[in-house]
């Protein structure tokens, strides 16, 4: 159904993409304010060791769930954009691979990585200490895919509600203090069970909100298609997340631990403001050219809305950067110092996240897996080379080079796919489905 331009206008023209930008945008403070405010609280309640143990655990499941994702949130913005048979069916394969995956992935962790925090699951308890980690690696995985489920079906307000439940459930369990001395494994218990919740009762509700029960059979019809495209983007996204999990580990090996502090507590305020972005990204990549909006149109107002979020952001984080001392204390001047130059990477960022997303809606692989391995690259050979001599400061520098450099591998690769191509969104299962090689 196409929107009467006449009695929308603008705004009513891209009032579901930005609906939805609004609600992944409060969705994402929301998750960082009770974040936040979660950690410090359990900070205060408990040792500095069992708080340690228990964010090393949880982000080890985050980590996974990212690692065993295989492109699916990318694929079923594409693939599964309705509420008919074939997207329920889609979505059902999805879940089970998912579900398949981060078990596989998160045994292996088990198996390969050997840390006082793992230890202590194990000292816990040898069969529910494993479970509960890979419970709650798939709980984690299953809320990205059904956020990317809900969007489709604009349900955005279902993903705000999903945010805020887990949000707030965490708070009541973190004072259930166990007894004896498991309390890394209740601290991990307590952040990740309320994703396993809202993963495996988004899954469970599904039908609801769609209308559709779960179903495997028959066979997707556009499932070749998906497959491939999974598999592009799976390439793509493991290296578009790349630099967020591995340059805060060159760091770590590279600097003393009050210099790793300091840039932890930067490197969190930035990561919770990329986030923007990416959270924007991921309503165009649901909505792109859906009820024959023009997806040229959609890219240019979700460009001009995340960058400005992010300008504003670099100044805000320019002028209120002294927070960081009054609130951490003088000790955490250098992140005081580096936070300005990390947030300020966010412009580059946004115009990197918009132009890979429109990328992903018209199934342009190549500058797909262009802009992606550029950002990579060039944000961390460059730390590889410069953090060991120059610390903290080494890692600003190249995150915030390597930025710049994929926004303009991005722009460029935007530009010349907009000489050879029009603005047709390609039907998922098409014949020109993952071929659109062009640049």
């Amino acid at each position: 159904m196409v929107a009467d331009p006449g009695t929308t206008g603008r705004a009513g023209k891209h009032r579901h993409l930005l609906a939805g930008s609004a609600a992944l945008v409060v969705g994402a403070a929301v998750q960082a304010v009770t974040g936040a405010v979660f950690w410090l609280v359990a900070a205060r309640i408990d040792t500095a060791t069992d708080v340690g143990r228990a964010t090393a655990l949880f982000t080890s499941i985050l980590f996974i769930a990212y690692l065993a994702g295989m492109g699916l949130q990318v694929s079923l913005a594409r693939f599964a954009p309705g509420r008919d048979e074939e997207s329920h069916t889609v979505f059902t394969w999805a879940v089970l691979a998912t579900m398949v995956s981060c078990t596989v992935v998160a045994g292996g962790y088990l198996v390969a990585v050997d840390t006082e925090a793992t230890r202590a699951l194990i000292d816990w308890h040898p069969v529910l200490g494993p479970v509960l980690f890979v419970a709650g690696a798939i709980g984690a995985a299953l809320t990205l895919i059904v956020d990317v489920r809900w969007m489709t079906v604009r349900r955005w307000s279902l993903v705000l509600v999903r945010t805020a439940v887990v949000g707030t459930l965490r708070f009541p369990l973190l004072f259930l203090v166990p007894d004896g001395d498991h309390h890394t494994v209740h601290l991990f218990a307590v952040a990740a069970l309320p994703l396993v919740v809202t993963g495996v009762g988004g899954v469970l509700s599904m039908p609801l909100v769609s209308g559709l029960r779960h179903r495997l059979l028959p066979l997707p019809t556009s499932r070749a298609a998906a497959i491939r495209y999974s598999a592009v983007n799976y390439v793509s996204t493991l290296a578009y997340q790349a630099p967020q999990f591995v340059l805060p580990v060159i760091v770590l090996l590279s600097v003393d631990p009050d210099r790793n502090a300091a840039f932890y507590v930067a490197w969190g305020i930035t990561s919770i403001v990329l986030y923007v972005p990416m959270a924007i990204g991921q309503a165009l990549l649901a909505e792109g050219g859906k009820d024959g909006a023009e997806l040229r149109s959609q890219v240019r107002v979700v460009l001009v809305g995340t960058s400005v979020l992010m300008m504003a952001a670099a100044a805000v984080a320019a002028v209120g950067r002294d927070i960081v001392t009054v609130v951490y204390g003088t000790d955490y001047q250098d992140a005081a110092r580096i936070l300005p130059a990390l947030v300020l990477a966010g412009v580059p960022w946004a115009i990197t996240s918009v132009y890979l997303t429109e990328a992903r809606v018209m199934h342009r692989h190549i500058p797909t897996v262009a802009i992606t391995g550029v950002l990579t690259l060039a944000i961390l050979v460059p730390a590889l080379v410069l953090v060991p001599d120059e610390g903290i400061d080494g890692a600003t520098k190249a995150f915030l080079v390597g930025n710049v450099a994929a926004a303009v591998v991005a722009l460029v690769s935007h530009r010349l796919a907009r000489r050879h191509s029009n603005d047709v969104v390609p039907e998922p299962g098409s014949v020109e489905d993952g071929l659109v090689l062009h640049p």
